[in-house]
């Protein structure tokens, strides 16, 4: 069976900021980074719009409600033969929930700017997060 895929696959991700002004990151506890900080997100599901996708998987995956303000941006990650993914990055923010850790994330918490530097985030995260003033 080959694992070379044939079309690409679309994800969200998400900037959630609290009120003051901290950005939520979480530790992958799966494959691929494992173990490398990133925005929670996941798989858009067939006919979800990219908002209902951005709240389930941060729901998902930590717990938090959040309220999706706008596209941030879009990124793709071209590795052939055998990944092909597009990211639609939102900002969001808060709304209601209790941050706890789950399904794809071993660990989630609120950072601020400053403590950004030096985290293991993966190269797609770091390029996003440079891009928009974060790291």
């Amino acid at each position: 069976m080959s694992t070379t895929m044939t079309s690409p696959r679309v994800g969200s991700a998400v900037f959630v900021v609290d009120d003051d002004g901290r950005l939520l990151l979480g530790i992958r506890d799966k494959e691929p980074c494992l173990g490398k900080w990133v925005l929670p997100g996941g798989k858009v599901e067939p006919f979800e719009t990219l908002e209902d996708a951005a709240r389930r998987e941060i729901l998902e995956e930590t717990g938090l409600d959040i309220k999706v303000t706008r596209t941030m941006d879009v990124i793709e990650i071209i590795d052939p033969p055998h990944e092909h993914r597009i990211i639609v990055y939102a900002l969001a923010s808060p709304v209601g929930g209790r941050l706890a850790a789950a399904s794809d994330l071993s660990s989630a918490r609120f950072f601020a700017r400053e403590e950004l530097a030096g985290l293991d985030v993966t190269p797609a995260v770091g390029e996003v997060l440079r891009k928009h003033g974060w790291l």
